[in-house]
């Protein structure tokens, strides 16, 4: 495929997650209310965009090669720009060939998928730092891009400090008062351990301290203190390796929720000192909200699911990705507080919600709102941006049209606010085929947009996002 377009092979329809095999360069001519003064910056987007090559359907919205799109909004109005990650199974793929993902199987059985790792696709999450654009996908390194063109420039070591398969989780923490970045990777060999990192505000990167697991596990996100790295271990464990390594059945089925193991917490000194470990109860959850210290205790905010639908049920339905978007918004609020070696759990409100988000200025101690993307009705699609307040419990609501659906909330910071700023989603415009970004005061959330702009065409759900305020 041509680096400059990406044919379209297939009829686009209007489903959230159809792919968008076009890439885009323009000026968004429709613009709907008025963009403020004080938005100024670039949003960026990250997913599969697309979860078939060749017409065969990927078997799990987690193997979509990554897509990214940039929104930049200026005082001359939005400009948008959309680009495929140029990762080895990008480059690589077409009707006669297809890598091996996490849920899907490469044609020929189990002697085409033996030995054989899941495809870096790059698709879950996209992050500034010290200057430098990357693409994020747990299971391997990052692929650094630029920042303007979205060209890809390459595959990322940091100066050589990820080794071996270089997994660094899709979800590193960014300190907005020392500029460090802090993230993980999930390492099986020679023993199973989260491996931690922190990358200084120039871009230098250390390896920090180990969290020693009793067997592979997947583990999605942490979050970030003033003096830890919070870490949720959930029981969910490769249950049948060998099955994995043989290719006799994909690595998503191979996953098991093993409950009576119960959870992991996991205190990591920012400066890297040996981690203190906490067992609870068993959780089942992907996404931290965030963290902070008050006093002896540390308090973790996560989108929790519930444990008797963990896994196997989640992920089912999630490969049923045409008829099933609700599947992975199911979780609720809820606040963790470890208190020694005592593990409290509180529900802060009872609406099926993913993808939480908070004003990073907050980041690593208490926040005074949780955003989230949401569904209007228990086990509904997608169709609602919230935010929970945690002083007064105040919570508000916007939906979209009946049959849209939105993606995860960005907050972008009013400089001239303290707590306040913009909601920046993208809604699925359904009966149009096309897309919008949205753009909500996080203060009045019910009142709906105070702008828009109006894309010719529609762009996948997609998974993360953050924003770069202009200069």
């Amino acid at each position: 495929m041509s680096d400059q377009a990406v044919e379209t092979s297939e009829r686009l329809g209007s489903g959230p997650w159809d792919a968008q095999e076009t890439e885009y360069d323009y000026r968004v001519e429709e613009i709907g209310g008025t963009m403020p003064e004080a938005l100024r910056g670039v949003l960026y987007r990250i997913g599969p965009g697309r979860l078939q090559v060749g017409g065969q359907r990927l078997g799990h919205i987690f193997d979509g090669d990554g897509m990214v799109s940039r929104f930049e909004i200026g005082p001359d109005g939005v400009g948008f720009r959309n680009r495929y990650v140029r990762t080895r199974h990008f480059a690589k793929a077409s009707p006669s060939w297809i890598g091996r993902g996490i849920g899907t199987q490469r044609p020929g059985g189990f002697l085409a998928n033996a030995f054989r790792m899941p495809s870096n696709v790059s698709n879950t999450n996209v992050v500034s730092h010290a200057g430098g654009l990357f693409s994020l996908w747990e299971g391997g390194r990052p692929y650094r891009l630029d920042p303007e063109s979205l060209e890809t420039v390459g595959r990322e070591n940091f100066d050589g400090t990820l080794k071996l398969l270089g997994a660094f989780s899709a979800h590193p923490k960014i300190d907005p008062v020392t500029g460090e970045m802090f993230n993980f990777g999930i390492e099986v060999f020679p023993r199973p351990m989260l491996r931690t990192y922190r990358r200084d505000r120039h871009g230098k990167m250390t390896s920090l301290a180990t969290v020693p697991v009793p067997r592979p596990v997947f583990c999605h996100d942490f979050a970030l203190t003033d003096k830890n790295l919070v870490f949720l271990v959930d029981p969910l464990v490769f249950a049948r390796p060998v099955s994995a390594l043989l290719g006799l059945d994909s690595i998503d089925h191979c996953l098991d929720f093993r409950r009576q193991q119960g959870t992991r917490v996991a205190l990591v000194p920012r400066d890297g000192g040996k981690a203190r470990i906490v067992d609870t109860e068993a959780m089942f959850h992907f996404h931290a909200t965030n963290a902070y210290e008050d006093g002896d205790d540390v308090v973790v905010e996560v989108v929790a699911h519930d444990p008797e639908q963990a896994w196997s049920p989640w992920n089912e339905a999630v490969r049923d990705y045409e008829n099933n978007v609700s599947a992975a918004f199911g979780g609720r609020i809820e606040r963790i507080r470890i208190s020694g070696n005592r593990v409290t759990r509180e529900r802060l409100a009872d609406i099926d919600c993913e993808f939480p988000q908070l004003d990073h200025r907050y980041e690593g101690r208490a926040h005074p709102v949780t955003y989230a993307a949401a569904s209007s009705i228990p086990g509904g699609d997608p169709d609602s941006l919230i935010s929970v307040g945690h002083g007064d419990g105040a919570q508000e609501m916007f939906t979209v049209a009946s049959g849209h659906t939105v993606c995860e909330p960005v907050f972008a910071a009013d400089p001239e606010r303290d707590g306040g700023g913009w909601l920046l989603s993208v809604e699925h415009v359904a009966d149009q085929a096309r897309s919008r970004l949205l753009v909500l005061d996080s203060e009045h959330l019910a009142d709906g947009p105070i702008a828009t702009a109006e894309l010719t065409h529609h762009i996948p759900m997609g998974f993360h996002g953050t924003f770069v305020p202009a200069r």
